[in-house]
């Protein structure tokens, strides 16, 4: 079908090369030489784009959009100008003019705009399937051949880039294609890892893991714009294509300066990493350095409530006497408590820590309501619900609102989770933790012959602590979990599916820490 243009200019007939280009090349347009007459045409046929000239008698092009725009919000404008300036610009704005051309219209440029607001959509999904297709066998091959370390942050972008860009191509054969591609990844990446992590955190040749972060990527950055307060903002299980997410939202107010990727220490679950990351120890460590502080699996109480007196033990132990403020968000009207408390927050205090908690929450409640089961349904359907609720959340809110305070801003997270689709039984005794990513206990018992799993005999290996002299470690890779013969088929119905984290893949292991700059 041929688009249709409603060109407004009361001087139409000047501008006929420019028409008949158009229409030789598949446009159809629509010549009116008054605002009027641009109205009533709209009223009797549907139009694909406008273009407006600036001055023309009985009213401003201005106005015209303004109007036509009351009725046909989406429909895209182009202002045809003599000129640029400045408040013609800030008129265009508010009135969400899609581009000017500057006349003399040149024939190309025309036709360069307007192929690019009509056809733009379809040409943006047409090259993002042949792009894809033409790195397919490069990441296949790549995946294959076992990545290095560093080629693995890559391969872990490249997949998560083209995830997010055949989002809007509609072919269900390519994203097929994808979620085999990642499936090879995450298979070949646990491999890996599991290879490598008991040698990891017990050298100091490794790479960045959750005790490492903050000491390496956040702490040489403290008291270096003069008075300004160093601020790090934490969402509780934000992986990294929730951050791209994120990202997207943050680009009108500040520019990625850096973007690093690190490794989640075992278990990927919050309180073995995030008190890992706040402390910049291992959980053993921790359990001994603060025994008071510590919670096992199996013992009642909060497990993360003392982030902050880690931190201020990290700072004390690399002698860094400075103030320390820290907030934390688990309900909206908390939220809203720290919209109004943090100029205050930040003028009283040189570093700010914020951790919001709402991911890992959407995350764990999802299993109980089927609404939510819908609306996060597979990976697409969750970056949905993660950019609906970071749009209007006060986390949001609270990043627009920094600027007025200090320059650059750093956000991470703890760990990120995976969609589990296949179920593992595993047999342990009373004492065993029910975590379907990863279970702590004696005498834990499963299929020796099974791939989807790793098992740590010896937790101090791990630098885990030990709730008895014989717990174990065992964890979930890819997309397995753990569950109970006990009950085995309803346990199975209500947590496949589900997202999870605790153990090892991908999206669990690879999260990001940011460096972020205000925009000038």
């Amino acid at each position: 079908m041929r688009s249709r243009i409603l060109w407004v200019d009361d001087e139409i007939e000047h501008l006929e090369p420019q028409v008949l280009h158009l229409a030789d090349r598949g446009f159809e347009v629509l010549p009116a030489r008054h605002p009027s007459e641009a109205l009533q045409i709209l009223q009797q046929q549907n139009v694909d784009l406008l273009i407006v000239d600036e001055h023309m008698p009985g009213m401003e092009g201005i106005e015209l959009a303004r109007q036509i725009k009351r009725s046909h919000p989406y429909l895209p404008v182009i202002m045809v100008t003599k000129d640029e300036e400045e408040r013609l610009m800030e008129a265009a704005v508010g009135v969400d003019i899609a581009d000017f051309l500057i006349k003399p219209v040149k024939p190309q440029q025309l036709l360069s705009t307007c192929k690019r607001l009509l056809a733009g959509s379809a040409l943006q999904r047409q090259e993002a399937s042949e792009g894809y297709q033409r790195e397919f066998r490069r990441l296949s091959t790549q995946i294959a051949f076992g990545p290095s370390l560093e080629e693995w942050w890559q391969v872990y972008k490249d997949l998560v880039h083209w995830d997010i860009a055949l989002e809007r191509t509609g072919a269900a054969e390519l994203q097929d294609i994808l979620e085999g591609q990642k499936a090879e990844a995450n298979l070949m990446f646990s491999r890996f890892f599991t290879e490598n992590y008991l040698e990891w955190v017990n050298s100091t040749d490794r790479p960045a893991l959750s005790p490492d972060v903050l000491p390496r990527y956040f702490l040489p950055h403290i008291g270096t714009r003069g008075g300004e307060p160093t601020v790090l903002a934490l969402i509780d299980g934000m992986r990294y294509d929730q951050w791209k997410v994120l990202e997207s939202l943050l680009a009108p107010y500040y520019d990625t300066v850096e973007e690093r990727l690190f490794f989640s220490i075992l278990p990927t679950a919050t309180q073995y990493a995030r008190n890992s990351l706040f402390s910049g120890l291992f959980p053993s460590d921790i359990a001994q350095r603060f025994p008071r502080y510590w919670a096992d699996d199996d013992e009642e109480g909060g497990k993360n409530l003392f982030e902050e007196e880690f931190f201020n033990d990290l700072l004390h132990r690399y002698k860094m006497p400075v103030k320390v403020g820290y907030v934390k968000v688990l309900r909206p009207e908390e939220g809203k408590t720290l919209l109004q408390q943090l100029p205050q927050l930040l003028r009283q205090n040189e570093v700010v820590l914020l951790i919001f908690n709402f991911l890992d929450l959407m995350a764990h409640t999802r299993v109980q309501m089927n609404v939510l089961k819908e609306l996060a349904a597979n990976d697409t359907a969750l970056r949905a619900t993660t950019r609906a609720w970071l749009e209007t959340s006060a986390f949001l809110q609270v990043l627009k609102q920094l600027p007025q305070y200090t320059s650059q801003v750093f956000l991470t997270t703890d760990h990120g989770f995976v969609q589990v689709r296949r179920p593992v039984r595993v047999l342990g005794d009373r004492e065993t933790t029910t975590n379907l990513r990863y279970k702590q206990g004696r005498n834990l018992n499963y299929d020796r012959g099974e791939k989807g799993v790793f098992h740590i005999r010896k937790p101090s290996e791990a630098r885990l602590p030990r709730a008895t002299a014989s717990s174990t470690y065992l964890f979930a890779c890819e997309d397995h979990f753990l569950v109970y013969p006990t009950n085995y088929n309803e346990y199975v119905r209500l947590y496949r599916d589900s997202y999870q984290h605790g153990g090892v893949s991908l999206e669990e292991i690879v999260v990001p820490f940011v460096r972020l700059e205000v925009k000038k």
